[in-house]
């Protein structure tokens, strides 16, 4: 299978922290095509393992209409915290740069409760979910298993997915960025993600493009006290996450 068909980076990133806002901000770039459609994401490597035929197949027909374009991209969120995923990645693309997107863990945790609340797969509240973490059986069936629909503040463990990816590829080949970081200040953090994919900088006009697939307006605002109580749960993986990237993540208020 030709070489063209493999992707030169990938978009992941914990659940509701932005990755369709920067799929559609680059595919607006004139060098790059993001395989399609977004939503359902392509999931190349989730599910059972398969060989390189299979993949190069399945990536040859989501980049058959990109022409000449030399950036080809994938988002499948999963990927950020799929071990399974890491290590085929590893195997079969030795030359791709993985892009993460992550977002403040408990703002994080609330927004991806409220959207499984939407989509009818929750029915209890935020604070009685988080007591049953880890102990409530998936609705879904076995082979998206990988969706953990109900794994709240485990999927912000971002310190836990940062050493994997870097062990696995090294730090020339992974990006961390802040979803707060591109929402507030989008044409720069775009421009610098269009080095690291290997295009040249263009602006993207992403001011234009509004909140995508936005889970607000779905609930009230998560109660003070127990933000605060989550907050206090998460910051030694804050703190870590912060020393592993050498990101600043003051946006996110913890302490220092």
């Amino acid at each position: 299978m030709a070489d063209a068909a493999r992707p030169t980076f990938i978009i992941g990133g914990a659940p509701r922290s932005g990755t369709n806002f920067l799929c559609h901000a680059l595919d607006r770039h004139p060098d790059v095509y993001m395989a399609k459609p977004y939503m359902p994401e392509p999931k190349v490597f989730m599910g059972a393992e398969q060989t390189w035929p299979v993949y190069a197949a399945r990536y040859a027909e989501l980049f058959a209409p990109a022409g000449g374009r030399r950036g080809l991209g994938e988002k499948t969120s999963y990927y950020l915290e799929n071990e399974a995923a890491c290590r085929l990645i590893q195997r079969h693309l030795p030359e791709v740069r993985m892009l993460f997107v992550v977002r403040e863990p408990v703002g994080r945790a609330y927004s991806n409760y409220l959207w499984t609340k939407k989509n009818g797969l929750e029915t209890l509240g935020f604070d009685e979910a988080l007591r049953l973490e880890g102990r409530r059986p998936s609705p879904l069936p076995p082979e998206r298993d990988y969706a953990r629909p109900y794994d709240y503040l485990p999927r912000g463990r971002y310190d836990v997915f940062a050493e994997r990816w870097f062990s696995a590829l090294g730090r020339a080949r992974v990006r961390f960025l802040l979803y707060e970081d591109l929402v507030a200040r989008p044409e720069p953090v775009l421009a610098d993600i269009q080095r690291f994919i290997g295009v040249r900088a263009a602006p993207l006009g992403a001011d234009d493009l509004g909140v995508i697939n936005s889970a607000r307006e779905m609930g009230p605002p998560l109660e003070a006290g127990l933000e605060h109580t989550l907050r206090e749960r998460m910051t030694a993986s804050v703190r870590r996450f912060a020393t592993l990237t050498g990101l600043d993540v003051s946006v996110w208020g913890y302490p220092g």
